[in-house]
């Protein structure tokens, strides 16, 4: 998340996108049903105290045009920043949807007067609009499929790092960046950062890219990170909620000045990290182990 050291407004921009889920059989007889269920996490951002999302129900977009509309009988504002480092809020409990394929998920957004999405800094609290949040909700265009007597169960990552902006005129607004994971087939990677990396003062953020990465890049480029994940004050940290496969993680200690509307020269080419790993595999429902020393 980029924020000036002093709170200067700067333009960003971030699309929304996500992973693809995948199924097998199923069809969409009202006689054949299944159950999904659903979580979400979040990748803290730098400066917010709090970002409140009032959300008032979810609908599940499906292959037949047969939609499926869950409205909650009360809606749920949740504070992003309390499910990160692998915490997550539940969402969706098994709810029943018919058997067969979803091209598309839409999380409906509460647009009321009472200006419940908000993101809360240190000098004070701010609306946080979502573009097109009142026609359309937050559209997550992924696929998934319900097979009969089964239940999907998957996690909504959201990285704020990547979603928030700030225009030119102090409006901040939220352009969710949200990926989509099979949580029966999740994965993790922690790990601890040598004092030495970067000075007290710095903003430190580790960047998660998919496959074996040489030179990785910031926040805005083509090949910009998979995910990210902030680094406690204790130096640890936690990347969660990864499908299966190889990665390979980077530390910048200058992650408030990542523009992630930018392709950043001062990060391109690796410059803008201390440390990149080798690359991890990692497996389903484990927690792979990567430190971060002086080379």
């Amino acid at each position: 998340m980029f924020f000036p050291k002093v709170f200067t407004p700067a333009v960003m921009t971030v699309a929304v996108s996500a992973a693809f889920l995948t199924g097998c059989g199923g069809d969409n007889s009202a006689s054949n049903t299944g159950k999904v269920s659903m979580q979400i996490t979040d990748a803290p951002v730098d400066g917010a105290v709090a970002v409140y999302v009032k959300f008032s129900g979810v609908v599940f977009v499906a292959e037949n045009e047969d939609n499926k509309e869950v409205i909650f009988d009360e809606p749920k504002r949740i504070n992003l920043l309390d499910f990160q480092n692998g915490e997550v809020y539940s969402f969706l409990n098994e709810v029943e949807l018919p058997a067969g394929r979803y091209n598309q998920i839409r999380l409906l957004v509460d647009t009321d007067e009472n200006n419940d999405t908000v993101i809360e800094l240190a000098d004070g609290t701010y609306e946080l609009t979502i573009p097109s949040g009142d026609q359309t909700g937050l559209k997550l265009v992924s696929g998934f499929t319900v097979n009969t007597d089964e239940t999907v169960s998957f996690t909504l990552d959201f990285d704020l790092r990547k979603s928030i902006t700030v225009t030119g005129n102090g409006e901040y607004k939220l352009r969710p960046t949200i990926r989509i994971v099979d949580t029966t087939e999740a994965a993790f990677i922690s790990g601890t950062i040598a004092s030495g990396l970067c000075a007290a003062d710095d903003q430190l953020a580790v960047y998660v890219y998919e496959g074996d990465v040489s030179q990785p890049e910031d926040l805005g480029a083509e090949a910009e990170p998979l995910a990210t994940a902030s680094v406690a004050t204790d130096l640890t940290y936690t990347a969660s909620f990864l499908a299966p496969g190889e990665y390979t993680l980077a530390l910048t200690c200058d992650a408030d000045l990542d523009d992630p509307e930018v392709d950043d020269e001062e990060f391109g080419s690796g410059t803008g990290f201390v440390f990149v790993s080798e690359p991890i595999t990692v497996v389903a429902e484990q927690t792979a182990t990567l430190n971060m020393n002086p080379l």
